[in-house]
């Protein structure tokens, strides 16, 4: 399985919230990013990236899309293509 399948993306329309997880299970605890609205999870035991969460989804980030491709390729170190094709497979 490549990173592009182990992303698993859930949308909560009524509370505007994107969920993102690379399926790893286990104990997680979140840490704000730089940028607003983006909390990401991390691993307890050993600090590994296993989601973010999407404040704000359609709202704010919709329109700055490109923005939160980039994000998302920095912080799970994959492709921005990979990224896009992960974000339009969801059909948000």
């Amino acid at each position: 399985m490549n990173k592009v399948d182990a992303l698993r993306l859930r949308y909560d329309r009524g509370s505007d919230v994107l969920y993102v997880s690379t399926g790893q299970n286990g104990a997680a605890y979140g840490e704000e990013g730089e940028a607003p609205g983006l909390v990401w999870r991390y691993r307890d035991d050993d600090d590994a990236l296993v989601g973010v969460t999407v404040m704000d989804f359609q709202t704010y980030w919709k329109p700055r899309y490109a923005e939160l491709v980039d994000e998302f390729s920095t912080h799970f170190g994959m492709p921005q293509a990979h990224i896009e094709n992960a974000l339009e497979a969801a059909k948000l």
